[in-house]
């Protein structure tokens, strides 16, 4: 009988706190990149070097193939899970040259943050993409970033 109480009481817990969701999201669901000029830009941050840092650095994405493929892959799940890792990449979504979204990702620990929370991101989220960015020189990378600050595009 004690079981059955615990049971309950836990399965009652988990659907209460969502633990019986599936607590994912599709990040970039809302974005149309067939119909408008997006550009998915990383900016390399201040996280520990991975292989795609290192090997890749700064970057854009222009193609609205690969824009509709990263649309599709990144269905990333809720975590409770918090580091002090810093940022491999603050991940900036641009339409013509409006900032629309932004969002930081750390490949290292394996973690994604946006206004919705913190969410797992398995580095090969982003690795698989590797062929289909365009590297952006260091200082060309700062000054588009240092623009976007003066401009207020992250408020």
């Amino acid at each position: 009988m004690t079981k059955q109480i615990l049971y309950i009481l836990t399965t009652i817990l988990l659907i209460g706190c969502g633990g019986g969701k599936d607590n994912r999201i599709q990040l970039l669901e809302k974005y149309d990149f067939n119909s408008g000029n997006y550009k998915l830009y990383g900016i390399l941050s201040e996280g520990d070097p991975t292989y795609f840092t290192e090997k890749v650095g700064d970057f854009v994405i222009s193609d609205t193939i690969t824009l509709n493929k990263i649309k599709k892959d990144w269905c990333i799940q809720f975590t409770d899970k918090r580091m002090s890792c810093g940022y491999s990449y603050l991940m900036i979504l641009m339409e013509n040259d409006s900032c629309v979204y932004h969002f930081g990702i750390n490949l290292y620990c394996k973690y994604l943050t946006c206004e919705k929370g913190w969410f797992k991101f398995p580095e090969n989220l982003l690795n698989k993409y590797e062929n289909s960015v365009t590297k952006i020189p260091r200082q060309v990378a700062r000054d588009f970033h240092d623009t976007l600050i003066s401009k207020n595009a992250f408020n």
